[in-house]
């Protein structure tokens, strides 16, 4: 049997955790010491591979928080395989080069009612970046029937795939909140008639343009979004990129979040685009 450790179970932990249940050739152990799943292996057991699924939130300087990746790294050990599934910021993986790492961004909504279990096993596609990717892969394969692609590259790729993917989402939502905001200007009615339109054409996609979003509230929130556009500008900006673009994004949406377009007057609408 292959030894697979999980560690943190939030809603991807969850997921993968008993996901792997259902694997003929996978002992599953669970490790969250604030779920109380406070791991200590005997002597006679070897772990095989570290599903890395733990928090990773935003530092008060808007930076990716890692420490959480960092304990797991130091409680395994180097003679292991890691497989990080907590979006974390690329250029981190490099003080780690010498450790067996793969990444593997998860695509797992939070919205609500979302079944992140289900989620997780009828993905359609995956990526697999650097270390034992294909071990990593044909450990999967049992058990996500409904995947069609697999895509293979660096962990840093990986990291940049999800990082880039959730920037466009929370930049789509913005836009169409601005859009929102000037076709309310404008005296538009019926807002949704107008997206059902727009999306006939498949460039753009049904997802993330509905105004307000499934939370009922105006711009983007939960748990992943806000963090990740954060780090991901921060991360920019100390690179050297100029990440103006994301900052204008992120002060829009904070402005959506504090003061939605109703509760604004039309005047004050108007203001708000010039």
């Amino acid at each position: 049997m292959t030894c697979i450790v999980v560690a943190g179970l939030g809603p991807v932990g969850t997921a993968v955790s008993e996901a792997l249940s259902h694997h003929p050739d996978v002992e599953v152990y669970l490790d969250d010491p604030y779920k109380g799943e406070n791991l200590d292996f005997p002597s006679n057991i070897t772990v095989d591979g570290v599903v890395v699924c733990v928090a990773t939130p935003m530092s008060e300087d808007g930076s990716c928080y890692v420490d959480n990746i960092v304990d797991v790294f130091k409680k395994y050990g180097s003679n292991v395989r890691y497989l990080i599934r907590s979006t974390t910021n690329p250029l981190f993986l490099r003080e780690f080069a010498h450790l067996d790492i793969t990444f593997s961004p998860e695509y797992i909504r939070g919205t609500t009612g979302a079944n992140p279990t289900k989620e997780f096993l009828d993905s359609e596609f995956a990526i697999y970046g650097g270390g034992s990717m294909r071990w990593w892969h044909e450990i999967f394969v049992p058990i996500l029937t409904n995947l069609k692609t697999v895509r293979f590259m660096t962990a840093e790729q990986a990291s940049f795939a999800k990082y880039f993917l959730n920037g466009f989402l929370a930049t789509k939502v913005t836009f169409f909140n601005q859009a929102y905001e000037i076709y309310e200007a404008c005296g538009g009615k019926d807002f949704d008639v107008v997206i059902d339109g727009l999306c006939l054409d498949p460039r753009v996609g049904l997802s993330h343009t509905q105004v307000p979003g499934p939370d009922d509230q105006f711009g983007y929130g939960g748990h992943c979004f806000p963090k990740d556009m954060a780090a991901f500008a921060k991360f920019g900006e100390e690179s050297g990129a100029n990440v103006q673009f994301l900052k204008d994004t992120i002060a829009a949406n904070d402005r959506n979040r504090s003061t939605p377009p109703f509760d604004l007057s039309l005047s004050e609408i108007k203001e708000t685009l010039i």
